[in-house]
């Protein structure tokens, strides 16, 4: 199985990342697992792994975030992300608790590859991982 070099997850909510960081251990599709408690703080390890000069091996190949965080929601987060020089462009998945249309909307016009359903489910992840072409063979 192809392993994924890293997974960034930002989440403000202790217990929603501890649920989605055991998730993703648990089906080992990555070989290092970051993790955020706000979107400023995975800006800042952006910028140290993903930075001029750095290693790109733990720039995230994924990064999994919350719409709904306070200081800087995830579709701040996004545009934030994405305005950063990174050798790897990451497939970004949004995590949210509620089936807002508008939050979908604006997840698609930003061109973010999905719009998942929290609490964050082994099934929902694994289907993710392979509609998104990330991954084969996941367990």
């Amino acid at each position: 199985m192809r392993k994924l070099e890293s997974i960034l997850l930002v989440d403000d909510d202790p217990t929603s990342l501890f649920i989605a960081k055991n998730i993703v251990k648990r089906h080992q599709v990555a070989e290092r697992i970051f993790a955020a408690h706000s979107g400023v703080e995975a800006i800042q390890l952006l910028r140290s792994a993903c930075g001029k000069g750095q290693d790109s091996i733990i720039c995230p190949t994924l990064v999994m975030v919350d719409v709904r965080m306070p200081d800087m929601d995830g579709f701040q987060f996004v545009e934030a992300m994405r305005a950063l020089t990174a050798p790897i462009v990451p497939v970004v998945a949004m995590l949210s608790s509620h089936d807002y249309d508008r939050d979908k909307k604006k997840a698609k016009h930003l061109g973010i590859e999905a719009f998942l359903q929290k609490p964050l489910t082994g099934e929902s992840f694994r289907e993710f991982l392979l509609s998104a072409g990330l991954t084969s063979g996941i367990k």
